[in-house]
């Protein structure tokens, strides 16, 4: 409990499919880059002992302006966003944003909606003050409309109950988003409030459902690698086929033990650069 995992896991199992995951990655030709690699001895050793820092989405988010360094709700968590921001600074990208206390912003709670629209959760991890950095930060800069969607409790991370798979179309799990409006804001336009579901297909998107089975077990926790190809848990069936009838090309991983961390693979990955 106190590092946030589901279970007490096998570590020898757990490398094995992230080792699997990276493995998938690559052979899809997405340049891999390990946290590890990108960090000094001192800092290595340290990392070994935070084993939440496999989900790694949660903590740093790569925008146009530059890198957002999270902070995160628990406090077996704090320091693992200092470590994401030695690893950018290595990288040469910038940090556009250091999120402070009292805002709170992990970054399972963003999910891009277009390169224009970004959606953020807020609830059990995120709050209000994480959405407000990021709005100040990126409203009429980076995207031209954010949508902050309120989350109920037992909802950790947005990504674990949407996720955008094209431009027309997204998987959801209905119950976690419709229990609260959303708040719209554009660009010098007055707040506006919707429900997640009305605002997609107002959008023109078809909504794939995933049951309380599925959410649980990551089934909207997608990560897409671009030309129709996606990564998704291989027990994940229901949705992979739906996804293949569509035309998309959709590999299982196994995860026995890395869902009992508390994340998929999308929550796996941290983008830094992206094609096109």
């Amino acid at each position: 409990d106190d590092y946030l995992f589901r279970d007490i896991v096998y570590w020898r199992e757990f490398q094995r499919e992230h080792d699997a995951f990276v493995d998938a990655l690559r052979g899809e030709g997405v340049e891999v880059l390990l946290l590890g690699d990108l960090l000094d001895e001192g800092d290595r050793r340290i990392a070994e002992r935070l084993p939440d820092l496999v989900y790694a989405r949660d903590i740093c988010s790569v925008t146009k302006l530059g890198a957002i360094r999270m902070r995160m709700r628990h406090q077996a968590r704090y320091s693992e966003p200092l470590l994401a921001e030695r690893a950018m600074r290595r990288l040469g990208i910038p940090i556009a944003l250091r999120v402070e206390g009292p805002a709170l912003l992990e970054g399972g709670d963003l999910v891009y909606l277009d390169p224009e629209t970004l959606l953020i959760g807020f609830g059990p991890r995120s709050n209000e003050g994480g959405v407000e950095a990021v709005r100040g930060l990126m409203l009429g800069r980076a995207v031209k409309e954010l949508v902050a969607i309120p989350l109920p409790n037992f909802r950790v991370h947005l990504d674990g109950a949407l996720m955008i798979l094209a431009p027309d179309l997204a998987v959801l799990h209905k119950p976690s988003l419709d229990l609260y409006p959303a708040y719209v804001y554009g660009e010098g336009e007055e707040l506006s409030l919707v429900f997640v579901e009305d605002y997609l297909r107002e959008r023109g998107f078809d909504l794939i459902y995933v049951d309380d089975w599925e959410v649980r077990n990551f089934g909207p926790n997608i990560v897409g690698l671009g030309d129709g190809k996606y990564i998704t848990y291989e027990w994940n069936e229901r949705v992979r086929e739906l996804l293949e009838e569509r035309g998309f090309d959709v590999i299982g991983i196994p995860g026995c033990q890395l869902s009992l961390g508390g994340g998929g693979p999308h929550c796996m990955t941290c983008p830094i650069l992206r094609d096109g």
